[in-house]
């Protein structure tokens, strides 16, 4: 691994990740959208939420369209019982039971917030969602709202998520301003486990607000709640973006008591000044309040964060141990996002080499082909062919690490193109997995040795042409993709496996066990070849398939085998297919 990818953070942007939300104005327009839908609701009648109170409008913009929600105020007795969890296994939260996987099995949402979502679903966000899912393609949407309307924007943000192309560049932006936590632990590991999911959330809150830490202060589930995306936490000295949930927990109720949390009206907050502020100091520049002089320039960038947002004159808090040390530890653990699509077509130029080195193996017709080739490692293009093999390996293993972990969907958890693309890529290289374990005498690849990356793409492409046919699109250039090489990547495991059989039944005489491996080789080779699902490498004269045929030619001639009418068919193909080959007319 390159040294650089294991070094320690050497700075901290959330200063400058605040000055670009503010300098494009995503702010400044999100909160114009949330003014003019308040306008039009009672500020001053404290009442529960109800869809006939909730107020739903799309505002366009140049280059984006803006999409806000606004609740009327609530009173605070309705706050401290708003704060109860519903399990993902509810049928509340059956909606977003797709975000559940294997590392994330269940989770909890507020329940006034779920119960909200549900009662807005079928008349008003159902067929918002769909109409979301057709313009951005086209545009590019924030999702915003204030308070429990930034909990519905939250939610409507995930459920638009999941049917979005994961390869869209026109992914949501959700803002929220003063909104609650929704979720406990387990939620927000949910979208965690889904990097760019994770990205879509800019949530503001001041540090006056008592509103986005009310659940973490006010319920008895106040220890579930877990924050998700980044938080823009600001005050009259400024703003900072934070992304480590356990600094975030600790700045929100860090001196709470001091921060008018028994305000009777949570809800009067208004962030036009707080944004205007920070458009201020932006022009201003003006940043000698945060100059902090500190040798590490990643502890020295968190402590202008923590300045930034009025807490470093708090006394007597250990701000190193408390704020600064999770965030940098967040980060060092935090894995890079994967892209997959950034690198996809530079693993397509590696899998074309490979595609070269094949066809150069085979060039004389007498040569053992690439994969007894890449075995005995006689040529330099073998030896060379190893850098290209491990680039693909620590593209490939990542990407379907994270295709196995993201939230559940219908269908393969990869997109076709990565789906066609991998299984390319496990045709073509992993023969030479195969080929690198049986060098060194091993037995039993498929079960004891085979990568895990290499059993879910083949797992996931049987999946997917298990699917009716009219849904399986681009099915022919699957097939056009993949004629260059034999169909089961674990084709030469067999051929390995039969050899060693052979072998055994040559020195130790019959055998039950090896002779019915044998009998079963038979069948899938023959299988294989009425298919023709077998490319025609696998008959050069040195390869360890033709080794094997006449082997197995040598142990029929012995009578080793009882039943020999399977077995003198295997041979007449073998001859039949092999004559196609010598001929040309494969």
């Amino acid at each position: 691994m390159d040294p650089v990818e294991d070094a320690k953070p050497l700075f901290s942007n959330g200063i400058e990740l605040v000055n670009l939300a503010v300098s494009s104005d995503v702010l400044s327009n999100s909160w114009a959208a949330i003014s003019e839908l308040q306008s039009q609701t009672d500020r001053n009648h404290q009442s529960p939420p109800s869809p006939e109170t909730v107020k739903i409008r799309e505002f366009e913009h140049p280059e984006y369209k803006i999409i806000a929600f606004v609740t009327p105020p609530v009173a605070t007795t309705y706050l401290q019982e708003a704060g109860d969890l519903v399990p993902s296994s509810s049928s509340e939260a059956s909606e977003f039971e797709f975000l559940c996987s294997k590392d994330s099995p269940s989770f909890s949402i507020n329940k006034a917030a779920i119960s909200l979502f549900n009662s807005l679903r079928d008349k008003q966000l159902s067929p918002l969602k769909a109409q979301v899912a057709t313009s951005s393609k086209s545009r590019p949407h924030i999702i915003t709202g204030d308070c429990l309307g930034g909990s519905i924007a939250s939610l409507f943000t995930l459920w638009l998520l999941r049917i979005l192309d994961s390869a869209t560049k026109n992914r949501p932006l959700c803002i929220t301003f003063g909104s609650p936590l929704i979720g406990d632990g387990g939620f927000q590991q949910a979208i965690l486990q889904y990097s760019t999911w994770s990205s879509c959330f800019l949530h503001v809150a001041h540090m006056d607000d008592c509103f986005p830490r009310h659940f973490l202060l006010s319920t008895t589930e106040q220890s579930l709640y877990r924050p998700f995306g980044t938080f823009l936490l600001c005050s009259k000295s400024g703003g900072a973006c934070f992304e480590a949930p356990k600094s975030i927990i600790e700045l929100l109720t860090l001196n709470s008591s001091e921060r008018n949390v028994g305000t009777a009206d949570p809800q009067i907050f208004s962030y036009k000044s707080v944004i205007e502020c920070l458009e201020r100091r932006l022009t201003c520049k003006n940043q000698s309040a945060f100059n902090v002089a500190d040798a590490d320039s990643f502890k020295a960038g968190i402590t202008a964060q923590v300045a930034a947002i009025g807490l470093m004159q708090i006394q007597d808090r250990d701000i190193d141990a408390k704020i600064v040390m999770p965030e940098q530890d967040t980060l060092e653990q935090k894995n890079p996002a994967i892209d997959p699509a950034k690198a996809l077509d530079k693993m397509k130029v590696y899998l074309a080499y490979f595609e070269w080195y094949k066809n150069k193996c085979e060039d004389d017709g007498r040569g053992p082909g690439y994969y007894d080739s890449f075995k005995n490692k006689m040529a330099r293009r073998d030896h060379k062919v190893v850098k290209f093999k491990t680039e693909l390996e620590m593209y490939w293993v990542p990407v379907v690490e994270e295709a196995e972990k993201r939230p559940q969907r219908v269908g393969s958890p990869m997109r076709i193109r990565w789906l066609f693309a991998g299984t390319n890529y496990r045709r073509m290289v992993e023969p030479l997995h195969i080929a690198e374990y049986y060098k060194w005498g091993k037995r039993s690849y498929i079960s004891q040795g085979r990568p895990k990356h290499f059993k879910l793409l083949e797992q996931w492409l049987d999946e997917h042409q298990k699917q009716p046919k009219n849904s399986v699109p681009n099915k022919s250039k699957m097939k056009k993709i993949m004629f260059s090489v034999t169909e089961d990547s674990c084709f030469w495991a067999h051929v390995e496996e039969a050899r060693i059989s052979c072998r055994l039944l040559n020195t130790g005489g019959l055998n039950s066990t090896e002779i019915e491996k044998l009998v079963e080789f038979e069948k899938y080779v023959m299988g294989l070849l009425k298919d023709y699902a077998v490319s025609p490498d696998i008959f050069l004269e040195s390869s360890s398939y033709m080794q094997w045929w006449r082997e197995y030619e040598d142990i029929l001639r012995k009578q080793m085998i009882g039943d020999s009418h399977n077995s003198e068919l295997i041979c007449f193909m073998n001859e039949e297919y092999y004559y196609q080959y010598k001929s040309g007319t494969w």
